[in-house]
Parts: C-alpha cells; structure tokens; sequence
C-alpha cells in the first residue's frame, strides 16, 4: 500500500515492501499499541489510541480529546484513551492506517489525496470549515489582498505552490506568472526580516507569532476569496466504521460534548491544553483556540460538513493537479455517525 500525504507525489509505504519489511514495521506497530497502554482498561472500558497530527498544542481537534479527558467526557462514555503526538512525517497517518491508532487528524486535503492511493482513511468529523494556510504581508508594503501581489515576492512552502494560491490570484485576475514565487522554509524569519514580500503562514498560530516579533501584518486568507478550502478533521480507519461504529460514536460524542465546553470554558481549555503542552505561551495558545473556534462553528454543529464543502475542495485539487482523479467523496466521508449525534445543533446525551 502506498502513501502519498505530505506532498503531490511523496511516497510513503510502498506497495511492494519486502515481506521481511512489512513484517518488520507490523510488528513495531502492535508493539506500540500493546507499550502505549501500561496496564489493562477497567472491566467494561474500551481502552483507543488517539495521535494528535503535531505537537501539544491548542488545535481544537487536539484540546477537544484532552478536555474529553479532563472532564470525564470519556469516562462517561467507558473510554480509556491514550493520547499520543505525531513525531512527524506522517506517522499518525502511517500508524492509523496500520490499526496502531484508532483515531488522529488530517486535513482535508490530506484524506482526499490518500483516497487516491486507496489508503483506507476516511474523516469522521470535520473541524476546519476553512483551510488553515494563508499569507500575511507587511501593512507598510502597501499590499492589503491578492490583487495587490503582481510584481511582489510571494513565498511558498514544502517546495511546491499550493493551488489554493493559484486559486487566490486566479480570483484577481493574475496567475503565477504575475509574481516572484519563492520557496521559503518554517522560520518566519525570512518575512520579518524582509527576505519576502508576501509569506505563507499557519492562520491559527502565526500571524500572532509575528506580530509578537514587532511586525504589523495584513491576513490574508484565501477562503475569503471564494476559494473552497477546508481544515482539520478527525480520522479513522474504514474497518473502525464497519466493525466499531459504537466506539466511533462515543469518541464522537466525547469529543464533541468537549467542544461546547470549550467554548463556555476557554480558559480553563487552555490550562487543559498546558498539562500535555508544558511551557507553552498561554496567550498564544489562547489565539491559536479562539482562531480554531471561529473557524470551526456551524450552526448545525461543529464536526459536520456537506457533500457540497467536499466536492468543492476536490474540485479545486483536481483543477491544480493536485490529484489526477476524481475523487468520490461519499466514500471517503463518513457523516452518518456524527450527523445521528446531534439533534437541533446539540449532540445528544449518552
């Protein structure tokens, strides 16, 4: 099985690993499951693994598993969950699809481009209701949207240009060509000491980083500009649909309980979130929530999301070549569980 989840065409595991390979990395995964645990669940209590895709922090997919926690909104549900963090390239991915994990986070994005490789993932719930990758520009430089980025040096990351950018100009009446694209890494150094005119930021974490460093900033964010972005999500293997619905549906509803109190709780939230997220910043840890809360309310209720939102996003991909085939959505989305959660907007009770 093969894995293409960081960029257009990065391959993960390959399909024709060698036996002793696959062997291999089988038995490393079931021994993280059997390590990760410690002792065995109460009698009565489904013991799950959860992997955050980064690291502690105040993502609202991530804070709603630790308050899941905190508040007994597991416990209610006769959940033992082992919260882990991904160490990065793809291992939550790698691991959820393994049956190492039983659930973590993804974009969007990232589940349609693994339906592609038939990589059995499918999103369970649905955070973002807008992508979570903009840009900022400098408010001295004069450039205040798109349209003000011809003749400008615009940065992109991971070395390839996002089609959400070349959707945003596209809306403006430029096109690539129209600007000096430059590959940037992580450090927003490059934009605050004035390597680039227009830089690509996490929306949720770093604009409050630089202005933070003294920089004022215009935000600029392609969902804005009617380009069909989305977020995080939750995710689960297909076989955890098929054979554990009632496990899926009472993590959902732990989590989703979680977020209303987020939202009447945000402080505590954050002193929540520093327990995992020891030494953090809590006022920016506090942006980063706020930002994820704004961007996740619907008022149907958080997690939910339409064939529309999906299909519109993998149009966008499939316009830019981001994928090569036509996706289909209702396979690669489960809204049934969470969808028979809620009722009236408010996630019914155990």
């Amino acid at each position: 099985m093969s894995l293409r989840l960081n960029v257009r065409r990065k391959t993960g595991l390959a399909r024709a690993l060698p036996l002793a390979v696959l062997a291999t990395f089988v038995l490393a995964a079931a021994a993280l499951v059997a390590g990760c645990g410690g002792s065995e669940a109460p009698s009565g209590t489904e013991r799950v693994t959860f992997m955050a895709g980064f690291r502690p922090q105040a993502n609202l997919p991530f804070v709603a598993v630790y308050v899941a926690e905190a508040e007994g909104f597991f416990a209610d549900e006769g959940l033992e969950v082992d919260i882990q963090h991904s160490s990065g390239q793809d291992e939550h991915l790698k691991l959820t699809v393994d049956g190492a994990v039983d659930f973590t986070t993804g974009t969007a994005a990232q589940v349609l481009r693994a339906a592609e490789e038939d990589v059995p993932l499918r999103a369970i719930a649905l955070f973002g209701q807008r992508g979570d990758q903009g840009y900022v520009a400098r408010v001295d430089s004069g450039i205040q949207g798109p349209e003000d980025f011809a003749g400008r040096s615009v940065g992109y990351k991971a070395g390839v240009v996002p089609a959400e950018l070349v959707a945003m100009l596209d809306e403006v009446g430029l096109t690539p060509g129209d600007v000096e694209l430059v590959s940037v890494g992580f450090d927003p150094r490059v934009f605050t000491e004035r390597g680039v005119d227009v830089y690509p930021v996490f929306l949720n974490n770093e604009p409050d980083t630089i202005r933070k460093a003294g920089v004022e900033i215009n935000v600029i964010d392609p969902h804005d500009y009617g380009v069909p972005t989305l977020g995080l999500a939750y995710l689960a293997h297909e076989d955890a649909l098929a054979t554990r619905a009632d496990v899926v549906e009472r993590f959902l509803r732990a989590t989703m309980r979680a977020t209303a109190w987020i939202a009447s709780h945000p402080d505590q939230a954050v002193e929540i979130t520093l327990r995992h997220a020891e030494g953090a910043d809590a006022d920016h840890q506090r942006y980063l929530l706020d930002t994820d809360l704004a961007n996740a309310a619907r008022a149907d209720g958080i997690g939910r999301s339409s064939v529309e939102q999906w299909t519109a996003l993998r149009d966008l991909l499939l316009a830019h070549e981001v994928i090569s085939t036509e996706v289909d959505v209702t396979a690669v989305v489960d809204w049934a569980v969470l969808d028979g959660l809620y009722q009236d907007g408010a996630i019914t009770s155990p």
